[in-house]
C-alpha cells in the first residue's frame, strides 16, 4: 500500500535488510517522480508537491517482476529543527518484521507547518465515541443518540444544547439526519488540557514573518468550546460520568486500514466563538487528504500561510488566549469518491505537532462485503445482500424482498438508480480481468461498458488522472469459446493494496436506466439479468469465475392527479371559493395515483390549512374510500399500482371520496374563513440498495372554505 505525502519531505534509506532487490517510488510530486535505489549510503531526494506518494517495491526470485511491498509508518517525532518519521517494508519473503528495507522521511519543523498523526479504528457496540477523552462526551452517529436520549442525564443536556436535534429524532416518522451526521459534543468541563509541541508562538499583535524556534510543551491553557454554555451541563456531570463508566465496556474497536482520510479547517460560528455548543455550521476549508497504512495509521501535513493567520484574528473566541486562538480548528472526513461517509467532531487549537486518534462507528463504513461468502461471486447490490440465509430473497423476476437490518428493508420492490454491484473473486485468485454482460431473460447478451473509476492511493491528490480507472479497457478475452481482440473489460483490484481498502468488491456502477430503457423500449422497465465472468492474465476464462443476478430494473415515479373538488354539484376549479352550507358540509375530491409497474409502496391524501395546520379527514360514504393505502404483500402481491386498488376505480383509475373534517368543523369556531390546500402524495417501492424512496407530493389543490354560522 502506498504512503501519502503532503508538502516537502526529503526521503533517504536508513537500513535494508532483506535478500530481494529493493527500491522505491514517488509518484504524484512536483519535482522528483521517478524509481530511486533501496540501498543504504543512496542520495536524499528531495520531494514537493501538495499530494504524492511513496511505494518500496521488491524483486523476489522467478517469473515475477518487482511487487509491491506491505508498508506502515511509525509515528513523526521532533528531533532538533526536524521532523522526522520512518516508512517500515516487508516484501513476499518469509520473515515478517518489517525491516526488509526502511525509509527515513524528514522535513524543517516551523510555526506555518503542521503534522497531524494518529491511528484510525472502527468501534461498534453502545458508546460514546471512545477517541474523545475526557472532558468530551461526543455522540456521532443517529442511532446513538436515538439510544441515548433514553437516559435522562443524556436527554436533559442534548435538550438544553441541541433542542432541534431533539426534534428531529422525535418525530412521529423519524428522517434519516443527512449524511455525514454532525456530531454532538458535550462539555464535561468548561476548560480542557491540549498537548502537543508548538514551534514558536505566533505573534499576538500581528501576524509576522520571524526565525522560527522550537518548544516543546506538555499542555496549554484555552477556552474551550462550549464553555459558555457548561453551566446547562454541570448539574449533570456526575450523572453523565458514571452513564460513561457504566457502558464504556460496551466498545469494541479495530485498526482499519486503507481509509481515506480528508481534513478541514474549521471556521466557528459567532455563537461557538461565544462559547455555545459545536454545531458544525461554520466555514470549512478543506487542507488535504492522507489514507491509513496497514495498522490503521496515518501521517498528514498542510501549510498555514501568514494570510491563513490573519484571517484567523477574527476567529478567536472572548477571553481566549490569541496566542492559542490562532492555530487552527480542525475536522476529519472519511470518505469513498465523493461521498462523506463520516465526520469527527472538532479538534481545536491544534498545535504543530499533534496526535489525533480517530475512532469510526463501524456501521457508517459501508465497505461492503469483504470476503466471499453463501457459494456465489455476486455478494450484494448496495448494502442487500445477494447471498442465500441473511432474509433477503429475489423472486424470478428479481423483485427484491430484503429483511436483513444491515441495509433497507423492502417487499417485493423494483431496484432504481445506480446501483453497486459487489462481486467477490478472492476464491479464483488467478483471475485479472472481469466482464460484466446484461440481456432481457432468454434474449443474446450485450457488455456492460459503464466507466468504473476507484480511488488509486499513488494518486489520490489528483482525482483526474487515468490511474484511477478501473475499466473497461479493450482486452483480448476468450469469450463463450470465442477470441474477441475487443472485449471491454475490468481490472479485478480486490486484492490490490494500491487501492483504496473502502469497497474493493465493488465491481461496477450500474445505470439502471441505460440498461432498462435499452432493453424495454416500450416500458422501459422489466428483468434484467447481469452476468459477471473472471479472465486471467492469458485472456483464459477462470473455473467457477462467474455469476448471474436477475434485477427488475424501474425507474418510473408515482404519479398522480386531483381532479377536481366539489360541493355537491359544484365544483369551481381554479381559486375555488367554498360557501359551505354547514360547517361540516361533505367536499367530493376525485384523484389517481399510479405507478405502472404496481411498484407503489404508499399514497395517501393531506389535508392542512391557514399556517399548515394539518386537517385529518375522513371519507363518509360507503363504501369507504381508502385515503392512506399501504402496500400489502398478502393483499396486493407484486402490484399496488394506486387507486387502481382503490374502491370503485373509473375506467382512468380515477376514485371518489366524500371528505369531512374528523373534527366536526373544517374551520376553527373564531374563524369564519381559512385557505386550505388538498395535497396528494405517493411513495415508490424501489430501492437502489442503500435507500428507501421517499414520499413526494404528486399533486396539490388550493381552496378557500367560508362558514357563517346563523344568527342565533
Amino acid at each position: 500500500m502506498a504512503i501519502t505525502m503532503q508538502g516537502a519531505w526529503t526521503i533517504s534509506v536508513k537500513s535494508k535488510n532483506a535478500s530481494f532487490p529493493q527500491r522505491f517510488l514517488i509518484q504524484g510530486s512536483d519535482s522528483a517522480d521517478g524509481i530511486y535505489p533501496g540501498e543504504p549510503g543512496s542520495p536524499a531526494v528531495n520531494v514537493t508537491g501538495a499530494q504524492w506518494s511513496i511505494t518500496i517495491q521488491h524483486n523476489p526470485d522467478g517469473p515475477v517482476s518487482w511487487l509491491p511491498s506491505a508498508e506502515r509508518v511509525t509515528n513523526p517525532v521532533l528531533s532538533g529543527s526536524q521532523i522526522t518519521f520512518d516508512i517500515q517494508s516487508n516484501d513476499s519473503g518469509g520473515d515478517h518484521d518489517y525491516n526488509d528495507l526502511v525509509l527515513s522521511c524528514s522535513t524543517a519543523a516551523n510555526d506555518s507547518e503542521f503534522v497531524l498523526y494518529g491511528n484510525v479504528r472502527t468501534y461498534e457496540g453502545f458508546c460514546f465515541n471512545p477517541c474523545f477523552r475526557f472532558p468530551w462526551l461526543v455522540i456521532d452517529t443517529a442511532q446513538h443518540l436515538r439510544e441515548l436520549l433514553k437516559y435522562p442525564a443524556v436527554s436533559k443536556v442534548i435538550e438544553a444544547l441541541y433542542p432541534e436535534r431533539v426534534k428531529i429524532i422525535r418525530r412521529p416518522f423519524p428522517e434519516p439526519d443527512p449524511a455525514p451526521f454532525r456530531p454532538i459534543m458535550i462539555p464535561l468541563s468548561a476548560f480542557t488540557e491540549e498537548s502537543g509541541a508548538i514551534f514558536e508562538n505566533i505573534q499576538t499583535n500581528a501576524p509576522a514573518a520571524a526565525a522560527t524556534s522550537m518548544k516543546s510543551i506538555t499542555a496549554f491553557a484555552r477556552l474551550s468550546l462550549g464553555a459558555g454554555v457548561f453551566d446547562r451541563v454541570s448539574p449533570h456531570v456526575r450523572d453523565l460520568a458514571k452513564l460513561l463508566d457504566r457502558i464504556r465496556f460496551h466498545c469494541s474497536v479495530k485498526d482499519q486500514p486503507g481509509l481515506l482520510l480528508r481534513f478541514l479547517e474549521y471556521d466557528r460560528t459567532v455563537d461557538e466563538l461565544a462559547g455555545g455548543a459545536y454545531s458544525g455550521e461554520g466555514d470549512r476549508q478543506v487542507l488535504g487528504l492522507t489514507v491509513t497504512d496497514e495498522q490503521g495509521n496515518y501521517i498528514f501535513r498542510f501549510t498555514r500561510t501568514l494570510a491563513d493567520i490573519a484571517e484567523e484574528v477574527s476567529d478567536v473566541p472572548s477571553g481566549g488566549v490569541l496566542a492559542n486562538e490562532l492555530r487552527p480548528d480542525i475536522l476529519v472526513q472519511v470518505v469513498n469518491g465523493t461521498t462523506v461517509l463520516f465526520e469527527t467532531g472538532l479538534h481545536t487549537n491544534i498545535p504543530n505537532l499533534k496526535r489525533i486518534d480517530l475512532c469510526i462507528p463501524e456501521s457508517v463504513i459501508n465497505p461492503g462485503p469483504t470476503a466471499c461468502q453463501g457459494g456465489r461471486a455476486i455478494q450484494a447490490i448496495g448494502n442487500i445482500f445477494t447471498i442465500s440465509g441473511v432474509g433477503n430473497t429475489l423472486d424470478a423476476e428479481g423483485r427484491i424482498t430484503a429483511t436483513h437490518s444491515s441495509g433497507p428493508q423492502i417487499t417485493r420492490g423494483a431496484w432504481a438508480g445506480r446501483l453497486d454491484l459487489f462481486a467477490c473473486l478472492t476464491d479464483q485468485p488467478a483471475v485479472k480481468y472481469y466482464t460484466i454482460r446484461f440481456r432481457k431473460p432468454g434474449s443474446g447478451w450485450s457488455f456492460v461498458q459503464e466507466e468504473y473509476k476507484h480511488v488509486f492511493i499513488p494518486f489520490i491528490g489528483d482525482p483526474g488522472h487515468p490511474a484511477h480507472k478501473v475499466g473497461p479497457f479493450t482486452r483480448t478475452l476468450t469469450i463463450d469459446g470465442v477470441t474477441d481482440p475487443n472485449a471491454p473489460a475490468y481490472n479485478n483490484i480486490e486484492s490490490d493494496s494500491q487501492w483504496l481498502a473502502t469497497h474493493r468488491l465493488r465491481k461496477v456502477k450500474l445505470s439502471s436506466s441505460v440498461y432498462a430503457d435499452q432493453l424495454y423500449l416500450t416500458d422501459h422497465a422489466g428483468p434484467v439479468e447481469f452476468k459477471i465472468e473472471g479472465y486471467d492474465a492469458s485472456g483464459n476464462k477462470v473455473a467457477g469465475a462467474e455469476d448471474t443476478i436477475t434485477l427488475y430494473l424501474d425507474n418510473r415515479p408515482v404519479t398522480g392527479d386531483i381532479d377536481t373538488i366539489a360541493l355537491g354539484a359544484i365544483a369551481p376549479g381554479e381559486c375555488g371559493l367554498f360557501e359551505l352550507p354547514s360547517a361540516n358540509a361533505a367536499l367530493t375530491i376525485r384523484f389517481k395515483a399510479d405507478h405502472p409497474g404496481g411498484f407503489t409502496q404508499r399514497y395517501y391524501l393531506d389535508v392542512r390549512r391557514g399556517s399548515n395546520t394539518a386537517v385529518a379527514v375522513s371519507d363518509t360514504t360507503t363504501p369507504v374510500q381508502p385515503l392512506d393505502l399501504v402496500y400489502n404483500e398478502a393483499t396486493h402481491g407484486n402490484f399496488l399500482f394506486g387507486t387502481f386498488n382503490g374502491v370503485a376505480p373509473d375506467s382512468d383509475n380515477y376514485v371518489l371520496a366524500e371528505l369531512q373534517a374528523d373534527s366536526g368543523a373544517w374551520l376553527p369556531s373564531d374563524k369564519n374563513f381559512c385557505a386550505f390546500a388538498f395535497e396528494l402524495w405517493g411513495v415508490r417501492r424501489a430501492t437502489d440498495g442503500y435507500h428507501l424512496n421517499g414520499a413526494h407530493r404528486l399533486d396539490q389543490e388550493l381552496i378557500g372554505i367560508s362558514f357563517t354560522p346563523p344568527a342565533t
